[in-house]
């Protein structure tokens, strides 16, 4: 097996879908394991990455300039990105932006830039066609044939990513872990691992800005079962999520009670004490740079301002009181983001939470501190 080098077409390629991040992101902040500012990807390697959103795809080309060796992908996505009129369906936009969407899906720019890239099709259970292939028995059958293809590739000379979740992430959570990363194991003895995880923080700026917690190499041993590996990618994803203003914030309110008033001043005394106590216990988990330099006084009333206007909380000058709304969880987490978007923040730290109930534990503090 003899890696494909990456090409200078390639690379430019990449680097187009990397200027987006000026349109999707706020600003990115990249973390490494070990202060390396690169990413261990030997061939053949497979790299493993949560899936929050469609945002992931301008992610993957901020992730790829730091890949070494930079080898070509193979990329599983799913299907109906690679057909005929993707944007108009999966954005439904209305005005001008209908018809610069028409445009792009008529060019079928999309598709060959990612086919090109090495986005290959990857079906979907119970969407995209899956349903009729399902009744008609052929499903299995072409999971299988489409897994095939994804070895070939990699034996061929590219480097795999994938997402091991499958799916997008609505609720914060990091999904269920499929069996991918087992199955390839399975078929090429001499594979690599690595993975990185984004966290990405929607209340702190007007616009997301996104974290990248790149991680260490790690081995899959022949004789683990399916259930092991599941359980070691969860871990690795998992633990890598970095605690951003956002999802702190987050976790604390849902530590207060209903009608709870806290002076913005006490929050941020808050928010530094816990931060501290995290670096010095828990210097594994990765922290915000924004929280690291005590310096988000900005942020936090960007944070209020939105929370104000989903009704989930009063924000005035001097203070914050939580509103009864905030602790009604929905009965269903689709798109959480919409209906609670403080508990689709605190869910982005369930790796860390038994860790933080220490801190705050520690700490000694109740909710009617504050009233």
């Amino acid at each position: 097996m003899k890696p494909k080098k990456h090409t200078v077409p390639y690379d430019f390629l990449i680097r187009l879908v990397s200027l987006g991040k000026g349109v999707v992101f706020h600003s990115v902040e990249e973390n490494f394991s070990d202060n390396v500012e690169h990413f261990e990807t030997p061939y053949p390697s497979a790299l493993l990455c949560n899936h929050v959103s469609e945002a992931d795809v301008v992610s993957l080309s901020m992730v790829y300039r730091r890949l070494e060796p930079k080898i070509k992908m193979i990329i599983p996505a799913r299907e109906d990105i690679l057909q005929p009129g993707f944007l108009q369906k999966e954005f439904r936009s209305k005005g001008i932006l209908k018809w610069i969407l028409r445009l792009i899906d008529t060019s079928k720019i999309i598709p060959f830039l990612l086919r090109y890239i090495g986005a290959v099709p990857i079906k979907r259970p119970f969407r995209d066609n899956a349903r009729a292939l399902l009744k008609s028995g052929e499903l299995r059958d072409k999971v299988d044939s489409e897994w095939t293809d994804l070895v070939a590739n990699i034996k061929r000379g590219r480097n795999l990513f994938m997402f091991p979740e499958g799916t997008y992430s609505h609720d914060g959570f990091l999904n269920q872990i499929k069996r991918g990363a087992y199955y390839i194991r399975s078929k090429i003895d001499s594979l690599h691992f690595n993975s990185f995880t984004l966290t990405y923080d929607h209340l702190s700026y007007q616009k997301t800005k996104l974290y990248i917690k790149y991680g260490k190499p790690f081995h899959i041993e022949s004789n683990q079962t399916a259930d092991q590996v599941v359980r070691l990618v969860g871990e690795k994803l998992g633990k890598n999520y970095t605690v951003t203003l956002g999802n702190l914030t987050s976790f604390i309110l849902l530590k207060f009670g209903k009608e709870t008033k806290i002076k913005k001043d006490q929050l941020i005394d808050l928010l530094i004490k816990i931060k501290k106590q995290i670096e010095s216990k828990f210097p594994e988990i990765t922290v915000a740079s924004e929280l690291k330099k005590e310096s988000f006084h900005t942020q936090l009333e960007s944070l209020f301002t939105k929370l104000k206007k989903f009704k989930l909380v009063d924000w005035e000058e001097d203070s914050v009181q939580t509103k009864e709304i905030l602790y009604h969880f929905p009965k269903s987490n689709h798109n959480l983001k919409k209906t609670n978007i403080v508990l689709y923040h605190r869910n982005q730290l369930t790796a860390h939470l038994n860790h933080l109930e220490q801190v705050w534990e520690g700490l000694f503090l109740e909710p009617r501190s504050f009233q």
